[in-house]
Parts: C-alpha cells; structure tokens; sequence
C-alpha cells in the first residue's frame, strides 16, 4: 500500500513538472482572480499602501497570497496602517464571499462606517485569521460567527458593534485570540466563555459589559493575557481566576469589582512558575486587607491596585519583590510606616505612585533610594517638613509629585543642579518658601511645573518649556511676566493668579499656539491687554480678573473660536462690548463686571452665544433698554445686569430661559470646561461672584452647575415685573431691587417653588403681597422693605420666621412680624368679646334649655363646660383663647 502511494505521488510530481515546463500550470485560478479585483474596488484608499495589481497572475499581487499547490487564494490582507489617514468609505464587495479558501483576512482600518458585519462571512468556513479591527461596522455580533470553527484569531476591536457577546461564541473551541475591544458591548460575559479552551489572549476593553466574571473563565487553562478593563464588571474575582497560572497578565481595571483581594493574591502565590506577572486592579472597590506574604509573589513585574479601598498597612515584604518595576497603591485607606525596608530589593522599580493615603515615608536623612526612577509619587505622605534628601541621586527622574507633604524647607542646590530633562514637578500645597534661581534653563523641555499654594517669591525665572503646564499661582512671585517665556518655547498652560506681579501682559504671549489656559488673576498687571490673539487657536479660558488693566476689549478675542470662559472682571476696562465676541460661539462664562464698560448690551449674545450659562456684565456704564433676545440663550443659568444705567420695562420673554424653568438638580455635572493634557484632562475650576442672601458670595464650579440666578437691581427699570417670570420655576435667586417697578407682585410668585432668595425691595409696588408666596418653601431670604404694598402679611411658617427688616417701609402693611397690628384683628377680638358678655346675661329659659341637655348628657357637659365656664367668666382668659384659635385657623 505504501508502494502505490509513492507511485501516485511520483505521477503527481511529474505532471507538475510537465505542467510547469510547458507552460500550462496555473496558480492563479481566473475566478478568484476576478472576484479579488471586485473586492479590492470597494476599498479605494488601500490603493494608497499597496501597488497596484496587474498581470494575470493574482499569486504575487501585494497583499494576496495562494496555496503554493493548488493556487486558491488563501490570504486577503487590505488593511489600512493606523498611521495612515482613511480619506474614502469603503464597502465589501460581494465577490469576497467567493473566495471560499480564504484562511487569512484583515480589512482593518477602512472606513466602513454604517456597515454591519455582513452575515455572509460565515460561508468563509476555512477561515483561521479575521481582523475586522477599526472599521467603524456597528449593530450587533452575527451570531452566526460561532459557526467559524476553523477561526483560531478574531479582531473586531475599535467599531461600534451593539449587543452581547453572543453564547454561539463557545462553538469557536480552536480560538486563541479573541480582541472585541473598544466598542459598545452590553450585557454579561456568557458562561459559554469556558468553552475556549484553546484561547491565549482574551481583551474585551472598553465596553459596557456588566455582571460578573463567570466562574467558567477558570476553564481557560492556555490562557496567557486577559484584559477585561473599562467595563461595568461587578461582583468580587472569581476563585477560578487565581489558579491559571499560564497568565502572565490580568488587566482588571476601570470596573466595579468588588470584595477582598487577600485570597486571590495567596491563589496566584502558589503558581510555580518564573514567568513575569502583569497585574492591574486599579480603580475598582476592593477593600479589606492589603495583601502579603510577597515573597511568594517574586515574578510581580507591574502592580497596580490605585483607587480602591484597601486598608492596613502595607508590608515590609513588599520589598522583596526584586523584579517589580511598576508599583501602584495611591488613592486607597493605607496606613502605617513605609520604611526603607519597604524599598530594600526594589532594585528594578521605575515608577511608584503611593500618595493620597495615610502613609507616612520615615527614613533616615543619609538613606539614599535603592533604585533609578522615572517617576516618583508620593503626594500626601507626610514627608515634610525638609526636602527629602534621598532624592539627590535620581538621574533619570521626569516625574516628581511631591504635593501636599508639609514640606517648609526651601529648594535644596542639588536639586537645581540635577538638570533633569522633560520634567514633571509637582510640590503644590506645601509651605516651601525662597526664591527660584533665576534661570532653570538646564532643565530642557520642561513638561509641568506646579508650584502652586507655597510661599515662595521673588522672579519668575527664565525656563525651556515644551508644551508646558505652568502653576505658580498663590505664592509670592513678583515683577514682570518675563518675556522670554513666550517666543520659540512652547506653553499650553499658564497659571500665575494670586502672586504680586505687575507691569504688563507680554504681546508674545500671542505666539502660543498650543495655549489652552491663561489665568493672571489676582495680580497688580496694568496696561493694555495685547490685541494679537488670532494665532491662539486653541485657547479655551482667559482669567484677568482683579488687576488694574485698562483701555478696550482686544477684537482679536473673536478669533478664538474655542473660547469658553472669559474672565475680566475687577478691572478698569472701558468702551464698548466688540461685535467680533459673537463668533466665540462656545463660551460658557463671560464675566465682565466691575469695569468702566459703556454702550447698549449686545442682543446678538441671544442669536449667537447658545452655549452660555453665565452672564455677568454688573457694575459697568450700560445703557438702553435690556433686550429681550436675551432669553434664546437656552442655557443660560446665571444672568447678572446689576449697577448699571438700564431703564425701560422687564421683557415678558425673561420667562423663557429653558434652563430656568426647571430644576437644575437632575442635571448631569459635566465640567464648565474639559481641556486635554497629555492624554488626560485638566478640569478648570470656575468662580464667579454672585448677590445671593444679601451677601456677594463666590459659586465654583460643582455649584454654578446647578445655581440660577437673575440678578437686575440697581438700575432704572421700571414699569410693572411681567407675570411671565413666575414660568422660572427652576430659578433660585431671583434680585429686582433698587429700581422703580410699578403694580403688583405677580400672584402666581408662589410657583416659583425653588427660589431661595427673593429682593425686591426699593421699587414702587403697590397691592397686597400675594397669599400664594406662602408656598416657597425653600425661601431663606426675604425682602419687599421700601414699596407701597398695602394690607396683611400671608402667614406660613417661612414667612413668619424672617424680621420686620423684611417689610419695613411699607406703611399700610400689618400683621407678624411687624408691630402693627391689622384693623380686621382687632374688630374679630372686639365682637366676639362684645357677643360673649351678652352670653351671660340670657334668661334662665335659655339656661332651662341648657340644663336639658346636662341631664341627657352629663359626661359630656361636665367635660365641656368646666373648660367653657373658665372662658365665660374671666375676659383675659377669653381673648387668649380667641387668638390661639385664631392663630390655629390661619394655619
């Protein structure tokens, strides 16, 4: 039997060779050579990677490969390179699914956004590689992908497929790489999971997977990588997990994992084996205990467990781990000593983040750290108050946070003469004190240096910054803002608020293209503000505030179309609003009160600037009437027109700010402001003054996000308050006072059930104050003094807990708090005193009718009339009594 093989193998080889000498033999096979040509028509940008495909033999074309014997296509590659820009939208052609000897696919990275995965993919059965990776397909996974068996790598990572993970997915038992990374994939992980037996590498980042790892995952004895983060994974680690020791990394984190870690680390400790053990947990809800005995877990090279809620301390054993190189325990309840111990073989660790704990570092002054870093985190570690001298032998460090340690010391020499290139250094929140030498040059390419909330003082020095972000606010800097700042370096943020700098703002600071944030407030800077801003594109906040700058609004503002919060305010600024604001159509905060500003206010901010939720012009020279576009700001939140020269009547459309008619409670709490930086975000911390309860009280972020407030007094308003108003039922202070409003309080005011501060106060409103204002029940302030309003004072214990101060100035009004008492009070006491003297005196038929009812009820009347007697004899007694029960019926 043998014998006959060979001799067909030898007719097999021979017929090759003939076939080949004559010219005969095909490899590639003109079908597939044309249904290739179809598909690769639906892809136009690859004609940008690959050249293009001509002759007849479609074997040797780019990214097509045969069976070297029978010439079927076997291999598609089509695929785009991340680093290449997509231009076109692509579409699978359906002569791909005539190419039923495909073993390799990847069509990664085309743009077939709007496209699902086409069903037909699974006629491709010989299929072992599909890498459908950065398409942009959406809907749901084919369920019919589970009947690939022969798949053995899948990659439908970075689209935006829906659904669940579908159970067919257990059918693909040669799989061993599976990627459905970074889309939007519900539901729980399916038990059928542990069917996967041949699986390596398992990543599912990025999604909405919810419920809990299943306990069949402990089935997956090949697997090498599992990376599950970014998801809404509950409950506490599987035991299962623990015992596959074939996992060199477990990628756990950005879930809500809950439950102690204790077991799980003793499960991995007793795997036996070297290799290297990738481990993160961060930012999930751990708790109990810190793990230890470490010396079993000598292959730990990367140890994440930031942001849980682990308690204890931390053990010394942890230093024994000689392979770590990344060690990751901030944010959590630690507490304790961390001693050199700690640190004593971590002879690899390039990056520690420990801070924003209980910890405190106690070692000795001479100690010196066993290790070069990179990075080094040790905020809130209690390391004050010197400088910690263990740092003076760190030559490659570029990252130092250091914050919030009670450090009072000043800057060592050593460490200015470290030179250390691309740094991040952060001591903010110390008492460190002294002046900075005056050029930090040596430092190249300085990444962040944040100083902010010290002592220090003295220049500003002279710096090599790259794309920086710069934080000298709340020290003592003075003099100029040095020019050479500005020029070839490279800022992106610049915050120098709260020091004692002066002269004026550098017209070089128009060169940084890649600004995001300027924040000078709170300085003693004067002149002119620079009217250069058109190269500043990516601009976002500009803070001035509280300086003493002078002359117009630079025009060039309206160049900055990524503008989101405008902060002038506290100046002496004059002139008009410029018209070229009103293309700065993301601005979120405009404040420029407390200026010299003149002019009408513009009504295009209602046509233009949609995005606003603060508006504070308070304190400046405006005149005209307010206009009424104001109120097509749909998020509009905050509106302060106060101390200015406004006159005219209070639009009825005032009642039409959307984000004011209804509670702002409910509303999602995104930041005012959300600026990029190096691949995170910096959120900007807004402040803006408000008149609120008869103070001016300063609203940050976290509360402008659910305040509302119209502030209008002090100007020359008049005319009566629009009954449309009381539709803001979402409005929480609302200040009309000091002008000269006429009529009535509107009498549906008690709608307006969220106020906490109402003033109206030095106007000219006339009428009796509405009962309905009874119903405000939030209402901690209070203030009509000074009007015409007439008659009694609505009862309800909100209204009766404010003083007279409330009401003052008002001579016609009566009754609690004030001491005049009202006319009809004193009339009801009267008659019903008149009425019971008269009572007894009536004859005795009347008392014989009286006494009928004694005998026939006699429980009833000794209980009755030995309370009633009382009242009838005694005339003090009387009154009392009439004014509890008045009281009690007016409640």
């Amino acid at each position: 039997m043998a014998t006959g093989a060979t001799h067909n193998l030898l007719l097999y080889l021979f017929w090759i060779s003939v076939s080949f000498f004559s010219g005969s033999l095909q490899l590639c096979i003109e079908k597939e050579m044309k249904a290739l040509l179809s598909v690769r028509s639906g892809f136009p940008d690859v004609d940008r990677r690959l050249s293009p495909w001509k002759g007849n033999d479609c074997c040797s074309w780019a990214g097509v490969g045969c069976h070297n014997v029978t010439g079927h296509v076997i291999k598609l590659d089509l695929s785009i390179l991340q680093s290449q820009t997509v231009f076109n939208r692509s579409e699978v052609h359906p002569s791909l699914f005539h190419l039923k000897h495909l073993k390799y696919l990847d069509l990664s990275g085309n743009n077939l956004s709007g496209h699902q995965i086409p069903g037909s993919i699974v006629s491709l059965t010989q299929l072992q590689h599909l890498d459908l990776s950065g398409c942009g397909f959406k809907g749901e996974i084919p369920y019919q992908l589970g009947n690939l068996y022969n798949i053995e790598g899948l990659f439908l990572g970075f689209n935006r497929l829906e659904g669940v993970i579908p159970k067919s997915i257990g059918n693909l038992s040669k799989m061993s790489s599976l990627d459905l990374s970074v889309n939007r994939i519900v539901g729980g992980l399916p038990e059928t999971i542990g069917n996967l037996t041949a699986m390596q590498n398992l990543e599912l980042v990025s999604n909405q997977i919810s419920g809990k790892i299943p306990d069949s995952i402990g089935n997956l004895h090949q697997l090498e990588f599992l990376d599950i983060s970014g998801n809404n994974i509950s409950g506490s680690i599987p035991g299962t997990l623990g015992s596959l020791c074939n996992l060199s990394g477990i990628v756990l984190g950005y879930n809500n994992i809950t439950g102690r870690i204790v077991e799980f680390f003793e499960q991995l400790s007793r795997c036996r084996n070297n290799k290297p053990l990738h481990l993160d947990l961060y930012k999930n809800q751990f708790n109990g205990p810190f793990p230890s005995n470490f010396e079993r877990l000598q292959r730990l090279i990367y140890l994440s467990l930031g942001f849980n809620q682990l308690s204890g301390s931390v053990p010394a054993s942890l230093g024994k781990l000689s392979a770590l190189q990344w060690l990751g325990l901030e944010s959590n309840h630690l507490v304790g000593d961390i001693t050199e111990a700690h640190f004593a073989n971590l002879t690899n660790l390039y990056s520690m983040d420990i801070s924003d704990n209980n910890l405190s570092v106690k070692v000795s002054q001479d100690w010196l750290l066993p290790f070069q870093a990179e990075a080094i985190i040790m905020g809130s570690c209690n390391l004050g108050p010197r400088f910690p001298p263990w740092l003076r032998n760190q030559t490659i460090l570029n990252n130092l946070d250091i914050s919030n340690n009670g450090i009072s010391d000043a800057f060592p020499d050593w460490f200015w003469s470290l030179c250390l290139p691309e740094m991040w250094l952060n001591v903010s929140h110390n008492h460190m004190r002294g002046m900075l030498p005056r050029s930090l040059e040596c430092f190249k390419n300085v990444r962040s240096f944040d100083l902010s909330y010290n002592n220090f003082e003295g220049f500003i020095p002279r710096m090599q910054l790259s794309y920086a972000y710069l934080d000298f606010s709340h020290n003592s800097f003075f003099g100029p803002i040095p020019k050479s700042m500005f020029g070839e370096l490279r800022i992106s943020y610049l915050i120098l608020f709260n020091n004692k700098l002066n002269g004026s703002i550098p017209s070089s600071i128009c060169t940084q293209r890649e600004l995001h944030i300027v924040n000078l407030a709170n300085n003693d800077l004067s002149g002119t503000l620079p009217d250069c801003w058109g190269n500043a594109s990516e601009l976002g906040i500009i803070d001035v505030s509280n300086n003493k700058l002078s002359d117009s609004i630079p025009r060039t503002f309206g160049l900055l179309a990524r503008l989101q919060s405008l902060h002038m305010n506290n100046n002496s600024l004059s002139g008009t609003i410029p018209s070229t604001l009103q293309h700065c159509k993301q601005l979120v905060v405009m404040d420029l009160s407390w200026n010299k500003l003149s002019g009408a206010i513009p009504s295009w901010f209602g046509s233009r600037l949609s995005t606003l939720r603060v508006l504070s012009l308070r304190s400046n020279n405006f005149t005209g009437a307010i206009p009424p576009q104001l109120s097509l700001i749909p998020s509009l939140q905050v509106l302060n027109l106060a101390h200015n020269n406004l006159f005219g009547s209070l639009p009825p459309s005032f009642g039409m700010f959307s984000s004011m008619m209804a509670s702002q409670n409910k509303k999602e709490s995104a930041p005012l402001y959300d600026a990029p930086l190096y691949g995170g975000s910096i959120y900007y911390m807004e402040s803006v003054i408000l008149n609120a309860k008869d103070s001016e009280l300063p609203f940050t972020t976290y509360v402008l996000l659910v305040v509302t407030s119209i502030d209008l007094s002090n100007n020359n308003l008049s005319s009566s308050i629009p009954r449309e108003i009381t539709n803001l039922q979402g409005l929480r202070f609302l200040n009309l006072s000091s002008n000269h409003f006429l009529g009535n309080i509107p009498n549906e005011i008690g709608l307006m059930g969220q106020l906490e501060s109402l003033d109206l106060s030095e106007n000219q409103l006339s009428g009796r104050i509405p009962s309905s204002i009874s119903n405000l029940n939030f209402l901690g302030t209070l203030n009509l003094s000074y009007n015409n309003l007439i008659g009694k004072i609505p009862t309800g214990t909100q209204l009766q807990s404010f003083t007279n101060l409330s009401y003052i100035g008002n001579s016609q009004l009566c009754g609690e708090p004030l001491q005049t008492k009202c006319p009809s009070d004193n009339l009801t006491i009267d008659s019903r005193g008149t009425n019971e003297e008269e009572g007894m005196h009536k004859d005795d038929d009347e008392h014989g009718g009286i006494w009928y009812f004694i005998g026939f009820a006699p429980g009833f009347v000794f209980g009755f009339w030995g309370f009633i007697g009382a009242v009838m004899i005694k005339r003090s007694t009387r009154i009392k009594y009439i004014l509890i029960i008045d009281r009690i019926c007016i409640r």
